[in-house]
């Protein structure tokens, strides 16, 4: 698997200017990439109810997120962690597609995967099932993974939109963590899509409606390209947080590119 170093770039994917994860950048001349390994659309006639606007406001940086997350276990949403980053406790507002709006609290936080969870009581919408992202059969040449759909909140947007996106490939990239303090490696799949405003924390989701990965950034050199973590990233943190209920810091906003 080809590895993907990171060159700092400042994205805006929560709803604000921010400073977001990195675009990669090829550190080798092997090309990543893939044979055909998702056939066809993907179809999820079910995800629009699972999928929710995310809302957090964090006063020591003046600043109010908004993004995408989506329901993985009952009454738990996952989200990217710069979304919720110095957020208050009480602050973390999650609105379903009908418009109902729910109080939420952060349950879990990984400033080196990118990835927070919610704990949102009462909270109806069904969980969407978080699996392996797609691998290349031949990594050497640069095949698109197949299709996905992305659902998400895009700033200034009414309802929640869909669109169809192509996996171009899977990497494993290498940058700072959210604090910068110290390095990480993280799996991700590129893909090619409108990645605007407000569709952090947005799932992929395959033709059998399981979520295969989750937008936490783009490429502000390429309006069409975007990374999403791959749902084993996912895993490893929303395992361990499917039943928590007892609120941990989001620490403090995210460091300044």
């Amino acid at each position: 698997m080809t590895r993907w170093s990171w060159l700092p770039v400042v994205l805006a994917l929560a709803g604000c200017s921010i400073a977001a994860p990195p675009t990669p950048v090829p550190s080798s001349s092997l090309k990543a990439g893939s044979e055909m390994a998702v056939p066809g659309p993907a179809q999820a006639p079910d995800g629009e109810r699972s999928v929710v606007h995310v809302t957090a406001l964090a006063p020591s940086c003046s600043k109010t997120f908004k993004g995408t997350g989506f329901v993985y276990a009952p009454q738990r949403v996952v989200t990217t962690a710069h979304l919720v980053a110095g957020a208050v406790p009480v602050s973390p507002l999650v609105t379903t597609a009908d418009g109902k709006v729910y109080e939420g609290r952060v349950v879990a936080f990984d400033p080196d995967v990118d990835v927070a969870v919610l704990y949102v009581p009462k909270l109806p919408a069904p969980p969407l099932r978080i699996t392996a992202a797609p691998k290349p059969l031949l990594p050497i040449l640069r095949l698109p993974l197949g299709e996905a759909l992305l659902l998400g909140h895009r700033k200034g947007a009414t309802r929640l939109e869909t669109q169809s996106v192509v996996l171009e490939g899977r990497l494993e990239a290498q940058g700072p963590n959210l604090y910068k303090e110290g390095e990480v490696s993280r799996m991700v799949l590129e893909f090619s899509a409108d990645t605007s405003e407000g569709l952090s924390g947005a799932p992929l989701i395959d033709e059998e409606g399981a979520v295969i990965g989750m937008v936490f950034a783009a490429s502000i050199h390429d309006p069409e390209r975007g990374y999403a973590l791959v749902g084993e990233e996912l895993l490893a943190v929303t395992d361990g947080a499917a039943d928590a209920t007892e609120y941990v810091s989001t620490q403090r906003c995210k460091t300044a590119d």
